[in-house]
């Protein structure tokens, strides 16, 4: 022991003698600690959203939007009003999708959304039931930075879940509030949703019935038209003569005809007619019987030949009025008095024309007697003719037209009879006859229409049977339970219907703190593997004082330098961590202990490479390095990286560390930390191996390898 505290003594006393030395000493203890430092602070919390903030992502919208019950809907806007509120990404908003794409392209940007021109109708197909998935187009620039497209992945996924939320919670809710709706409708006298489906479809049963009852009567109509078609082909027949009669009056009074013409609309126009023509009739014989009178005032007396051509007027007229008027079916009672008083004037006319006729010449003052006479008679002839017109007008047209109305279509024809010739009367007679196969074919349809509705209304029955079953079905019971819910809560469960409860074990509260075991370990092995590089792990020279100095005593004495500085290392790092970056400890001084000791474990096996293999151990110590970096799982987990560094991590003493650390941060587990305290013991014991054992039969080997590296005047 004597000699190993010599060696050491000696080591120290060097080094605190010379300054250079002294400068060395102090810049080999700080820089581990940097290392350490710089990178638990960089990885503080990139995730969070002071970082991602920084990290530009382009959105741009090229929907054209869809209008839907006359409301324009544009979920492409909605979108990117919705992530102008959101502030863990650092959002940039263009107008087109080429502006977006070139700025990912040029690195500008890290990534960009583009939102498609048919997505707000593609959102929405469901209700055509054409399905169409909505779609956003994903640009990253992998080429910019490793980690980056990793986190701005994640708006992607964010995205997409926000979407599918809000469209699910949407139509839930919706379906929803339609289902209350229906289940408490205006004028429903049950609470219960089978009894408001039944309400309605016993409803729309009586409509069916309402239905099914004017088919039928559609179908009577059809046959009693059929009926009254085959009258009218007869009626046809006597129109020709009617023709004539028309012809007759219109020559006289053409007139009155052309005025009436354009007001024939319907059948019960021709009597409005006929009355007209009589009415003009009887005003030009009043006419001829004043003209009567003033020749007798002037030639002072009547010749036979005007009666005779006055009394053949007055009979034309009366057999036209018989004919046209008179015999036509009865109206009402006001109509028919009307007419016999007509009929009675003509008569006592015809009368009082007779008697003129059978006085043969008479002298001035007879003649102007009759004629006066006749002028009373006439007079009151026009009056009766007069109120028959009007009350014609007045009272039966109207009614006429109310009731005629559904066959005016068919009577158009008839309207214009007057003027046409007999030709047009064939051809209202082909007409007729083309009707019965039309409604024939009519009356088919509204049988097959018919059919359908009773089929219809047997269906409907069948269901208003199965609603009243429902009520007493499980199903239905908690269905109605789930309807009487408020629709915003069940739609809001609907879209998202898993609450994740998340319960931390062994809670860290950043990156930058779960990180920190890594690069703490990762310090102290690089701390030592720089004393190696600049500290002689051999002695030059003996230290004065010391006798039969044995190898282990020269391993131990030299080790206690690199002991020594690799706990400044240690120290310093430590209280680094806890004072200056703050990460979380839960056992501070556990967690000092852990870096000392696995301080003292990396010091030493490297020294014991270095001490047994000269160059070649410290170039070793440089590859152990590399391996446990990568393969350690202090970044990524172990169970994903290659095969082979999961084999490899069991056996490197890295994890070792770093899993002892991670106990002091995040809270213990039963012995776990003294395990991995434990588990470093066997790298000392391969220490020991390489330095007090495999050095003795390397010494010449190394010795041979140092003159070599003299003799280039390159190698240190």
């Amino acid at each position: 022991m004597t000699n190993i505290f010599r060696v050491a003594s000696a080591d120290f006393k060097r080094l605190i003698t010379n300054v250079v030395a002294l400068v060395v000493i102090m810049g080999l203890s700080v820089m581990p600690c940097l290392y350490a430092w710089f990178n638990i602070l960089s990885n503080w919390d990139p995730y969070g959203e002071n970082a991602t903030k920084n990290l530009q992502v382009v959105v741009a919208s090229s929907d054209t939007g869809v209008e839907v019950g006359g409301i324009t809907l544009n979920v492409g806007d909605m979108i990117i009003s919705n992530l102008k509120e959101n502030k863990t990404i650092g959002w940039v908003f263009v107008d087109t999708k080429e502006e977006a794409v070139e700025g990912v392209y040029s690195g500008k940007y890290y990534a960009a959304l583009v939102v498609d021109e048919k997505f707000s109708s593609d959102i929405i197909s469901f209700l055509g039931g054409d399905l169409q998935n909505p779609k956003i187009t994903y640009y990253e620039n992998e080429k910019k930075n490793a980690i980056a497209p990793k986190i701005t992945g994640k708006v992607k996924t964010t995205l997409e879940e926000e979407i599918d939320k809000a469209f699910v919670s949407t139509l839930a809710k919706t379906m929803l509030q339609v289902s209350n709706y229906v289940a408490s409708s205006e004028g429903s006298t049950t609470a219960g949703l089978t009894d408001t489906v039944q309400e309605k479809l016993e409803k729309l049963d009586g409509d069916m019935t309402t239905y099914i009852t004017i088919l039928e009567s559609y179908i009577s109509i059809i046959d009693a038209a059929s009926s009254l078609t085959e009258a009218t082909n007869k009626v046809t027949d006597q129109l020709d003569s009617i023709m004539q009669s028309g012809r007759t009056i219109a020559n006289s009074a053409s007139s009155a005809i052309d005025s009436g013409e354009n007001a024939v609309d319907t059948t019960s126009d021709l009597m409005r007619i006929n009355i007209g023509n009589a009415k003009t009739s009887i005003y030009s014989i009043s006419d001829m019987t004043n003209a009567m009178l003033n020749q007798v005032d002037n030639a002072g007396k009547i010749g036979s030949t005007q009666v005779d051509s006055l009394l053949t007027a007055v009979t034309s007229l009366h057999e036209l009025y018989n004919t046209n008027i008179k015999d036509t079916v009865s109206l009402n009672t006001e109509i028919d008095n009307e007419k016999k008083s007509i009929d009675t004037d003509l008569t006592v006319i015809e009368a009082d024309l007779n008697a003129l006729k059978a006085t043969g010449d008479v002298t001035s003052a007879d003649a102007k007697a009759l004629i006066e006479n006749l002028n009373k008679d006439m007079e009151e002839s026009k009056r009766d003719i007069d109120n028959l017109y009007e009350t014609y007008n007045n009272t039966i047209d109207p009614q006429l037209n109310n009731t005629m109305n559904s066959i005016q279509a068919s009577m158009n024809e008839i309207q214009q009879i007057l003027n046409y010739s007999s030709d047009s009367i064939d051809d209202v007679s082909r007409a007729l006859n083309s009707y019965p196969e039309m409604m024939g074919f009519g009356k088919d349809k509204l049988t097959e229409t018919l059919n359908t509705a009773l089929d219809m209304q047997s269906k409907l029955r069948q269901l208003i049977a199965d609603v009243d079953d429902l009520e007493n079905n499980h199903q239905y019971a908690t269905l109605m339970k789930l309807i009487e819910t408020d629709p915003a809560i069940i739609a809001d469960f609907i879209s998202s219907p898993v609450n994740l409860d998340e319960q931390p074990i062994y809670y860290v509260a950043n990156n930058g703190s779960a990180t920190a075991p890594f690069y703490i370990i990762l310090s102290i092995w690089f701390g030592a593997l720089i004393l190696i590089a600049i500290v002689h792990s051999t002695l030059k020279t003996v230290p004065a004082g010391c006798v039969n100095l044995m190898n282990y005593q020269k391993f131990f004495g030299r080790y206690m330098v690199f002991y020594f500085i690799g706990q400044i290392q240690t120290i310093i790092t430590v209280l680094g961590c806890l004072l200056f970056v703050g990460i979380q400890c839960e056992h501070p001084f556990m967690f000092w202990l852990a870096a000392s000791i696995t301080s003292f474990t990396f010091t030493l096996f490297m020294y014991s490479l270095s001490y047994a293999f000269g160059n070649v151990g410290e170039a070793a110590a440089v590859v152990l390095l590399v391996i446990q970096v990568a393969g350690s799982g202090g970044t990524f987990p172990v169970e994903v990286l290659p095969i082979v560094f999961q084999y490899m991590y069991k056996y490197m003493p890295f994890a070792y560390g770093m899993n002892a650390i991670r106990e002091t941060i995040a809270g213990f587990h039963g012995k776990d930390y003294w395990m991995y305290l434990g588990g470093m013991g066997i790298y000392v014991l391969v220490a020991l191996l390489f330095g007090l054992v495999i050095s003795i039969p390397c010494a010449k080997l190394n010795k041979m390898i140092e003159e070599s590296k003299e003799n280039t005047d390159l190698l240190v």
